[in-house]
């Protein structure tokens, strides 16, 4: 079985996501804009006005929250990754040192290079 790490595929990953969660905190912020219009709008109607404060209250900033735990899971998400795909360039350097020590003498070619280290040129 063989593994491939694909920067291109997680940072399209991660590009979604941070697409995604600025759409959230732009729709939160117009929610709260529209919640703040709507406050002043109930007139003389003060049981209204105050029962709508109650309920809105505890909610104002749930988009705004949610949006910047995407954004701090998609930094994480990135972090890891990077850190994979330094690990798979360490991996590949130390088996190609490893390799390179080993009698080759009965091989027709030389091992295949993978990771990182297949797109170097020497």
């Amino acid at each position: 079985m063989q593994y491939e790490i694909q920067p291109a595929a997680i940072h399209a990953v991660v590009v979604d996501v941070a697409a995604d969660g600025q759409a959230l905190h732009q729709a939160g912020a117009a929610a709260a804009d529209t919640a703040g219009e709507l406050a002043g709008s109930f007139g003389s109607a003060d049981a209204v006005a105050g029962a709508f404060s109650s309920f809105w209250a505890p909610r104002q900033d749930v988009a705004q929250r949610i949006s910047s735990l995407v954004f701090r899971k998609a930094t994480a998400l990135t972090e890891a990754a990077q850190a994979f795909v330094d690990a798979d360039g360490e991996m590949s350097a130390a088996a190609k040192s490893a390799l390179s020590t080993l009698p080759t003498a009965y091989l027709s070619a030389p091992p295949p290079q993978t990771g990182r280290l297949r797109f170097l040129t020497e």
